[in-house]
């Protein structure tokens, strides 16, 4: 009984269609290249987000700034509303001293000047006019007074809430800047020295271009349409370049490479072993030129990279000795309109393990292919910043 389930299972099996594809084909190629443009997508989604949360931030910012001086000049006018209110307080209450002095009785034997005012009228409904225009002087000059006093309160409660008012806009203006730090801070993450997604389609487009024009089918292996017929072995790397200094170590501030100064622009950069150059690429936001180079040093796969290069020498598809110039140093002042990560004359060089497009990898993977410790040793330029080296070899 048992037997026959596995025939019936087995049989089952056969039935359904599937298809095995070998890993390291030129389909996987192509499945990659899809991963990549979907990738781009989202990159440049969040790279567009982050942007518009930075002009938003800004404008935040200017229109806080305009409003601080807004409530500068609006505290101003308080100040002069109060001292003018103030003023007309002073004038208000000489009146009004001058009224109460005339309606005082002073010397009732020798009559006063408001009994005389109001005894003097023709009859009694004059006399009670009289009367009544001599309180509504005294009310209204009071009224008066009252509204200047209440005039001073509105101005000086303004500008206690105007001031307070501008440290909270202060407070804001240094949020949004932090703010806008964070955000530029990511877009940079998002474009770390390399190709940008754009560029990395265009190398893999190449790339794969490269495998069918050497006859590689979708199904085929890499390795055997393309590598073993056209990558030489090496036994070890030389360094890129016969002279330099090391001027940022590997692994400092998560730096994933040396950067070797001590060069003029324009110095050839030589390919440190036999390899196959896998991807060029132009005039990229971080990184500038561009090459990466596949190789395989003593039967173990390695890909390198080149930035910050004055010009490139190579092209996609093309073998490479160690004599083979592959481009030249740049990074200099001539490419800062384009490579916004370089300050200076050097050269961007990594190594990582396996062969692939490097900036495609995630950070998580380049950095287990990337160790400075182990990469010293297989470079031959040793991880300390002020390192120099006079030779290829």
């Amino acid at each position: 009984m048992k037997n026959l389930k596995k025939i019936i299972f087995v049989f089952l099996l056969l039935l359904i269609p599937f298809h095995v594809y070998a890993k390291g084909t030129l389909r996987d190629e192509k499945n990659e290249l899809a991963e990549m443009q979907a990738k781009a997508e989202t990159n440049n989604r969040l790279t567009n987000e982050s942007k518009a949360k930075i002009n938003a931030k800004r404008n935040a910012i200017v229109r806080a700034n305009n409003t601080i001086s807004s409530n500068e000049v609006r505290v101003e006018t308080a100040k002069t509303k109060v001292a003018e209110s103030q003023e007309s307080i002073k004038v208000k209450t000489e009146e009004m001293r001058d009224i109460i002095n005339m309606l005082q009785y002073t010397n009732f034997n020798s009559g006063d000047v408001y009994f005389d005012y109001i005894f003097s009228s023709d009859s009694i409904t004059d006399m009670l006019e009289r009367q009544s225009v001599i309180t509504q002087i005294v009310e209204y000059t009071q009224q008066q007074l009252d509204e200047l006093n209440g005039l001073i309160k509105k101005n000086e409660d303004l500008q206690v809430q105007l001031h307070q008012d501008n440290i909270n806009l202060t407070n804001s203006i240094t949020e949004y800047e932090k703010q806008v730090e964070e955000l530029e801070a990511y877009i940079e993450k998002l474009a770390s020295i390399g190709m940008d997604y754009n560029e990395q389609i265009k190398a893999k487009k190449e790339l794969i271009k490269t495998y069918e024009n050497a006859g590689c089918k979708d199904n085929d292996k890499i390795d055997d349409c393309f590598n073993n017929r056209y990558m030489i072995s090496s036994t070890n790397f030389n360094r890129p370049l016969k002279s330099g200094v090391v001027t940022q170590a590997w692994g400092h501030n998560g730096h994933k490479g040396m950067d070797i100064g001590g060069n003029k622009p324009g110095t050839n950069i030589y390919a440190p072993a036999y390899g196959v150059v896998t991807a060029t690429s132009y005039h990229n936001s971080c990184g500038g030129n561009i090459i990466y180079i596949r190789h395989t040093v003593k039967g173990k796969k390695y890909t390198t990279e080149y930035a910050h290069l004055t010009s490139i020498k190579v092209k996609v598809g093309q073998k490479v000795t160690p004599s083979t110039v592959i481009g030249t140093v740049g990074g200099d002042r001539s490419t800062f309109y384009y490579d916004s990560c370089t300050t200076g004359t050097h050269l961007h060089y990594a190594i990582s393990y396996d062969w692939y497009l490097i900036d495609y990898k995630s950070w998580s993977t380049w950095r287990t292919n990337s160790k400075a410790t182990s990469i010293q040793s297989i470079s031959h330029i040793k991880n300390s910043k002020g390192f120099r080296f006079t030779s290829r070899y």
